[in-house]
């Protein structure tokens, strides 16, 4: 059974979390696992996300190498209602596509190559009876909470993968930012670029 714990900082603005399985450690290099191929997992980390007291949060996760891939998984939700805007369509719509493989979600360099992004393609929500509101995109509480159940398991599929493939003896960076483009993007960072919780923003911390 999968579980979490967590506990509150800075005044309730900060929720940190670890997850267990059967009341053990799980290591972040098997969570990359368990985001690939096992549904259940992937249910009760979208629930967990989705049962937040924030309406908007960013996300973040300690820097992962091969030699911290073995410490338990956790990460943060940090409050910020300022994401709570108007979805911006434009700025990735050269990557969106239309295709149902991955549900719609794409993978690609940020424009200064230091950062992969994964992003969910727009689905219309006139389309099908699953379709999602382009207000389920602006960021990831929306995303959680809005979009279709499919959409939000390929999402986390994708991101094990990427994610897994890009583990080296550097740290890399796993989080949600979305100050600067107002449409969910799971960035995956060679620096913390945009962190705000400070623990795993500093390079002691690998």
């Amino acid at each position: 059974m999968f579980d979490a714990t967590y506990e509150i900082l800075n005044d309730g603005r900060i929720y940190k979390y670890k997850v267990t399985q059967n009341g053990q450690p799980i290591p972040y290099g098997e969570v990359l696992n368990l985001w690939q191929y096992e549904s259940n997992f992937r249910s009760f980390f979208i629930s967990l996300l989705s049962e937040s007291a924030f309406s908007a949060y960013r996300w973040e996760t300690p820097p992962i190498t091969k030699d911290t891939a073995k410490r338990q998984f956790e990460f943060v939700l940090l409050n910020s209602p300022g994401l709570a805007s108007n979805p911006d369509k434009t700025t990735f719509r050269d990557y969106f596509t239309t295709d149902d493989v991955n549900n719609g979600i794409v993978v690609f360099e940020n424009l200064g190559k230091d950062a992969i992004l994964v992003v969910p393609s727009p689905r219309d929500s006139n389309s099908s009876r699953e379709g999602t509101a382009f207000s389920a995109y602006s960021h990831l509480a929306a995303f959680i909470r809005g979009a279709s159940d499919a959409q939000k398991q390929a999402l986390w599929q994708i991101v094990g993968q990427t994610v897994q493939q890009q583990i080296s003896d550097r740290p890399l960076w796993v989080s949600t930012a979305g100050g600067g483009v107002a449409w969910l993007h799971v960035r995956l960072d060679s620096r913390p670029k945009y962190y705000g919780y400070k623990t795993y923003s500093l390079s002691d911390r690998v």
